[in-house]
């Protein structure tokens, strides 16, 4: 798969809070779409007072899977929703147990072999999800349990329906350790990853080809940024610059020598895009919100070496959040103007076709109200 995202919850723990919370009833109004703006949003069901949109795949115009967590009752539950071309409805996906579960990111390679990963909660530890979707339902497919501690997964990518890689974190007490699974075609199985000083959190992967995949995150022993490369044999570190405290929440790769990871830096308050060449990474600049207090990346879509779409939030005064969208034409970064549905927004992750439609999903509240699922689209500016 040429193109991945990842939510922020994998990593940003203020962006996190966003997902569950209400909006002050006293939150001034929201801001209106710009007549500029070549994103429009489209109605989204909901399942329960609560629901986010965590990651999203388009395969074609017709066929846009998003999948995240709604709460129909007392305990989130996963969920999964399907564009057909001219409408999203939710698809029935199977929980693990009574407690909470949580898909967060998604990829697939055609309409009837598709992954989402997550986490569940088993009544004492977070345990990694996996489900598959083989053209008629989603399924849960076992994954191994990694220690006694937590063990959630963050993002997958496939190569192909018998290579497929997965990320996130173990939490075997003390530090956050780096997972990484594979997918063999018949089953699960942890891969050895290495960590920063002894620590490390997988956010996102992505796959060029079988020996040649990214996955990123960030160190906590360090505050830093975390790139990891797979190379057919073995998970090696690459260095990867830092701005204060910085981390990654996205990647994607058009190519082994052009692969694109997002997120934050200088402690969120800007936003962060670091390039791989084939050589090295290096830090390009990304506009940012002139009254944001916090500019965060989520996720990002590499469609073409001259198009590149990076999608996250800014976060106003008043604790107020508001969608980012922005775009690599080939020499620069530039912001697109995108809807805010509601008092408070974000986007957590975007894709889109090398030619026609782009989607980026998230959430949205009103005032007084919990978090529900937003997805916009664009046919490009």
């Amino acid at each position: 798969m040429r193109s991945f995202h990842a939510t922020s919850c994998r990593l940003i723990g203020f962006a996190s809070a966003f997902f569950m919370l209400t909006v002050p009833a006293s939150a001034p109004a929201g801001a209106a779409t710009s007549p500029s703006s070549i994103w429009h949003i489209t109605p989204t069901p909901n399942i329960g007072p609560l629901g986010t949109l965590a990651s999203v795949r388009v395969l074609s115009s017709s066929d846009v899977w998003a999948v995240g967590f709604s709460r129909p009752g007392t305990v989130y539950k996963t969920l999964a929703e399907h564009w057909d071309g001219s409408s999203w409805s939710v698809v029935a996906t199977p929980n693990v147990g009574a407690n909470w579960n949580f898909l967060e990111s998604i990829g697939g390679i055609s309409s009837n072999d598709l992954w989402a990963v997550g986490r569940f909660f088993d009544g004492s530890s977070l345990r990694a999800l996996a489900e598959h979707w083989n053209g008629s339902n989603w399924s849960v497919v076992p994954t191994p349990v990694v220690g006694t501690g937590d063990n959630a997964l963050q993002g997958v990518t496939p190569v192909s329906g018998d290579d497929v890689w997965a990320v996130g974190y173990t939490h075997p007490g003390g530090n956050f350790k780096t997972l990484t699974e594979h997918w063999d075609g018949s089953a699960w199985t942890v891969v050895p990853s290495p960590n920063r000083l002894h620590e490390g959190n997988l956010a996102a992967v992505t796959a060029v080809s079988s020996n040649d995949v990214w996955a990123v995150g960030a160190s906590g022993g360090e505050d830093v940024t975390l790139a990891e490369h797979w190379n057919g044999s073995a998970w090696s570190i690459v260095p990867t610059p830092n701005f204060g405290e910085s981390g990654f929440s996205g990647v994607a790769a058009a190519s082994s020598a052009d692969v694109w990871a997002v997120g934050f830096r200088e402690s969120g308050t800007k936003t962060l895009a670091e390039h791989w060449d084939g050589s090295r990474w290096s830090a390009v600049g990304t506009p940012n919100s002139g009254s944001g207090t916090n500019n965060v990346l989520t996720g990002v879509a590499v469609l073409s070496s001259t198009d590149v779409w990076a999608a996250g939030f800014s976060l106003q005064s008043g604790a107020l959040a508001q969608t980012i969208t922005e775009r690599w034409n080939g020499s620069a970064w530039h912001t697109f103007v995108s809807p805010n549905a509601g008092d408070t927004a974000q986007l957590l992750a975007v894709d889109g076709l090398a030619v026609g439609t782009l989607w980026a999903v998230g959430d949205f509240a009103k005032a007084g109200q919990y978090a529900q699922a937003l997805a916009m689209t664009t046919n490009r500016g």
